[in-house]
Parts: structure tokens; sequence; C-alpha cells
């Protein structure tokens, strides 16, 4: 399941999908995850590979990384609005298991989106070549990555990657009403450099 968009400019020349959001937050408390690790079932834990303790919700869908100093990373959701819901879960599963001896309060947690993950297509085949030439801060090497890497830094910083067949990868963005503007930007630069390959 994924969360769609249309481009209010053309609708059948833009369509976007959010892949990932990922979100960072503190406990602020300390937490023994080797506690956290015996007691919850869905939960992952080898300090000696990862610092982390890994724990997965099927409903909504994300993956909860905790830190040992109570910072927290979400990642996997699609829904800007589930990022409440993972946090309440999270924190009343903690708080429900007395051994843990935490005592969270929800209202003290703070959410951050870090990055968005956005998959997207222009329906127009891209001239890679040329685009590689036209286009400023622009990787290509085809022999490695089938796509050109482009970054911008105005109006904000993003991470665009772009194939021949229209399709492009948006990250590097955090903010949900900077997906469509990054989009449109990057389309009209695209058609005023004369890289859509013409059918």
């Amino acid at each position: 399941m994924a969360v769609e968009g249309i481009s209010e400019e053309k609708n059948n020349e833009l369509t976007y999908t959010i892949q990932n959001i990922v979100v960072k937050s503190s406990l602020h408390k300390i937490i023994d995850l080797n506690l956290i690790f015996k007691k919850i079932e869905n939960s992952n834990y080898n300090s000696k590979n990862f610092p982390g303790l890994f724990m997965r919700f099927l409903k909504p869908k994300c993956v909860v990384i905790i830190f040992k100093n109570g910072n927290i990373i979400l990642t996997g959701l699609i829904h800007f609005e589930h990022i409440n819901i993972v946090v309440e879960r999270l924190i009343s599963m903690l708080n429900k298991e007395h051994t843990f001896d935490i005592n969270i309060d929800i209202n003290s947690i703070k959410t951050e989106v870090v990055n968005i993950v956005i998959t997207a297509n222009y329906f127009r085949n891209i001239d890679l070549n040329l685009a590689s030439l036209k286009l400023e801060n622009a990787m290509y090497e085809p022999e490695i990555f089938p796509g050109i890497i482009y970054k911008i830094y105005k109006p904000f910083t993003s991470v665009f990657l772009i194939f021949s067949t229209g399709k492009v990868v948006l990250t590097g963005i955090n903010k949900k009403e900077l997906i469509e503007t990054a989009l449109v930007n990057l389309g009209k630069m695209i058609k005023k450099k004369e890289l859509f390959i013409s059918d």
C-alpha cells in the first residue's frame, strides 16, 4: 500500500508515491535494551552488531529503533498520521511492563520528520546523457548506476535519482508540503533544458 498524489499542474504528467517516512524522537530516559529484548517478542537486539534495538510493528507497518540513551528512530511509515499512533503504542507497551520501571510521559514526546522518500513518474523518457551535461551537481556513471544522482540546494536541499524512463526517486526533504514543489520544479527544469525525449 502506498500514498499516491497527483500534481495539480497537469494531472497526466506527474504522479508520486510516498515510500518511507523517517522520524526521530527521544524517550528522555536511559533504556535497558537487554530487558526490553527479553520481555517483548517483536524486538531484536544484538549490541555486537548494532547499538540499537529493533522493534517491528505490523499495523501500521513500521520499524522502531531504540537506543540506550532513549533516542528513537521510526522508519517504514507511509502515512504521516501514523507517526503518533506508533509512538503512543510504543510508550504504552513500555509503560505496561512494570519491570521496565520507565514511566514515560507521552506528552513529553516530540517527533521530527528527518527524511521522506518518494517515487514519482513523469511518464516521458529523459535523455540522461544530455542531462548529465546540462544539470549542475549531477553525477552519471551508467556502468555503475543506471540513473543520474542530482542534488539541488535551492529553494531547499533535496536529492533526485533520475532514470531514463521518466521515473524519479526524491529524498532529502522533511516536510510533506515540499514534495509536490520539488517534483514540479524538477519537471519544469527538465522541460526547460529540453531533456525530455520527444515521442
